[in-house]
């Protein structure tokens, strides 16, 4: 028995498998807390924009609920503006002051204040602002509002890209994260598939092998997954939206975690795992990557699923563009390759075994 363990423990596999039991946990434990430590205590980082219909009359009255809020406030022209910024992901509330709101309030008459909640953003962004909403509701009752015993101010609020099936709100996890996680397997299974390979084949043949592979893989995976989740869902989008935007999700986690193994050999595995703490923080679709602690703000701009989640929350929900997700996910996928490429120039050939040894 002990015998047999420390065989087990010789192998490189073994070691590595010691690592990844301890090392993951580890990662998401460490990852995670510090990431999202104190998240709450930074609604300031929300953005909400304010828009005023009553012209100079409600103008004091908006800018000081501007200054009174927790959150970060922009003033809109009009609400059409606001309303398309808030599809973007710019925005995760709308407060909307009509027209003859003072005049209403001065006639003692009632009123109300629109607000409109971006159903497409995480379930803590909603619930915050739409307490929030209640909060300044009564904030305005309780300052302009003379008769105390009488709310002339009522709360409007309107949930704007809501979506009454869960099924879409988890596809743009499935279709993001999930992806990550597929192609970093494949990839795992095609270095040890190169190893045995390298026997036979030059490098470069290996190599150029395996992006045909890839590539094909990339358009006939995403259009199988593709035509598959949209049989559960429709989609703000068109279908060649869904389906271009996926094969992009794939080419970019494949060269990300192409990358890993072509820097570090076999513990790539360990390098891809290691990003996926970061991609499911970073994603927004828990908290806005805007709560998270300074550090890992930005850090999703840079990696595929991250990137991929985004896009597809806005796909999916509202149909608005993507491009600075298309960007991110070139980018990631050119830079990466190039390191690949760049390392594989750099590696020296594999000696082959002579077949026909000359015998002395």
């Amino acid at each position: 028995m002990f015998k047999t363990i420390k065989a087990f423990l010789g192998i490189l596999q073994t070691k590595i498998g010691i690592v990844f039991a301890i090392l993951v946990p580890l990662l998401f434990t460490v990852i995670w807390m510090t990431g999202y430590n104190g998240a709450t205590d930074r609604v300031d980082q929300l953005n909400v924009g304010i828009v005023n219909e009553d012209g100079q009359a409600g103008e004091n009255i908006s800018a000081s609920i501007a200054k009174g809020v927790p959150f970060t406030t922009e003033n809109y022209a009009s609400l059409s503006k606001a309303k398309e910024d808030m599809d973007a992901g710019k925005l995760v509330m709308i407060i909307e002051f009509p027209t003859n709101f003072a005049s209403n309030i001065g006639s003692h008459s009632e009123t109300s204040i629109n607000y409109y909640v971006n159903k497409a953003n995480s379930e803590v962004a909603v619930s915050i602002a739409e307490s929030a909403a209640e909060q300044i509701t009564a904030t305005v009752n309780k300052q302009v509002v003379q008769d105390n015993h009488q709310d002339l101010v009522t709360t409007n609020l309107e949930e704007v890209n809501g979506v009454d099936n869960f099924a879409i709100t988890m596809l743009p996890m499935v279709l993001g994260f999930v992806t990550y996680i597929g192609v970093m397997t494949m990839n795992i299974q095609f270095n040890l598939s190169s190893q045995f390979l390298k026997k036979s084949f030059s490098k470069w043949d290996i190599f150029w092998a395996r992006q045909i592979l890839m590539l094909i893989i990339a358009v006939v995976g995403s259009f199988i997954v593709t035509n598959i989740a949209l049989l559960f869902v429709d989609p703000m989008a068109s279908y060649l939206e869904m389906w271009g935007f996926h094969i992009l999700v794939y080419i970019a986690s494949m060269c990300v975690t192409q990358m890993a193994f072509a820097l570090f050999g076999g513990v790539g595995a360990l390098f891809n795992v290691a990003l996926i703490p970061f991609q499911l923080m970073t994603a927004g679709n828990i908290i806005p990557s805007e709560m998270l602690t300074p550090f890992y703000r930005h850090i999703g701009s840079f990696l595929p699923a991250s990137n991929a989640i985004q896009g597809y929350m806005r796909l999916i929900n509202s149909g608005s563009t993507i491009s600075t997700y298309i960007i991110h996910l070139l980018l990631i996928a050119a830079v990466t390759w190039g390191i690949t490429v760049l390392r594989t120039a750099l590696t020296k050939p594999a000696v082959k075994m002579a077949t026909n040894p000359v015998a002395h």
